[in-house]
């Protein structure tokens, strides 16, 4: 039976990245020609290798076609940024302040001088078809009886109604309603120590499992973290995998 895994933010960590990989190939017997696995988004920002990060997405989207790959609030903010002239947050040191120097100076090539750093132009030199690829990637996935997003979807109403932005960027009031939009969410952008599952506990339901929060990396510390998916219709708690931030 094919499996299916989502991975929570990544935040430019490569080394993270790529090991957790290994530990679902070896430990959770991912098979990549077979199995899906949806990544949630913010693979930038943060960590000191997002260039590299998002050449391995996309390598990954290339050899893998079957693989979903989401967009982020990161994402969306480094777009706006370098893309957009800042038509959506308004300011680029939003986007700067927020993991957007690491990113930056992640695609300076290695002979850069301090002089180079100081006065980088990050539109300048960020490969264009990493930004392409990034703006071009999906906000939502349904698949298997499970329902995934960057960061949640906004109570009670229905999916189709649904606003990027809050798909992009809600909090507590997705999860903390613990809605039951008819199949489990799941989702990142809010990072817990942990990965969190939440369940509809009204009086008059079964406690059926409503949101998986697995963003665990808290931009520079922490782990990433992946989840194993098991059918909806079983009821089986997921089974997490980690891989611990190496300082």
């Amino acid at each position: 039976m094919r499996k299916l895994f989502a991975i929570g933010d990544i935040h430019g960590h490569f080394a993270e990245l790529t090991r957790l990989m290994d530990i679902l190939v070896g430990e959770a017997g991912l098979d990549p020609d077979s199995d899906t696995v949806v990544f949630l988004g913010d693979y930038v920002d943060g960590g000191p290798a997002t260039r590299q990060v998002v050449d391995q997405l996309i390598a990954w989207q290339e050899q893998y076609p079957h693989w979903v790959f989401l967009k982020g609030n990161h994402e969306d903010l480094m777009l706006d940024a370098l893309v957009y002239n800042n038509r959506t947050y308004g300011d680029y040191y939003l986007w700067w302040n927020q993991g957007g120097r690491a990113t930056a100076h992640s695609y300076l090539p290695p002979e850069a001088s301090a002089y180079d750093r100081a006065i980088m132009q990050p539109a300048a030199f960020i490969a264009t078809h990493h930004l392409e690829w990034l703006n071009t990637r999906p906000l939502t996935h349904d698949q298997d009886g499970y329902l995934f997003v960057h960061a949640g979807f906004r109570p009670p109403y229905h999916l189709d109604a649904q606003l990027g932005e809050d798909m992009l960027w809600i909090r507590e009031g997705f999860f903390e309603r613990r809605f039951n939009f008819g199949k489990p969410v799941v989702f990142g952008h809010t990072p817990f120590a942990e990965p969190r599952v939440f369940h509809d506990d009204r009086p008059d339901h079964t406690g059926e499992i409503v949101a998986i929060g697995i963003d665990t990396m808290f931009h520079d510390f922490g782990k990433l973290t992946a989840v194993e998916l098991y059918p909806a219709d079983q009821r089986a708690h997921p089974a997490f995998f980690f891989s611990n931030f190496l300082p």
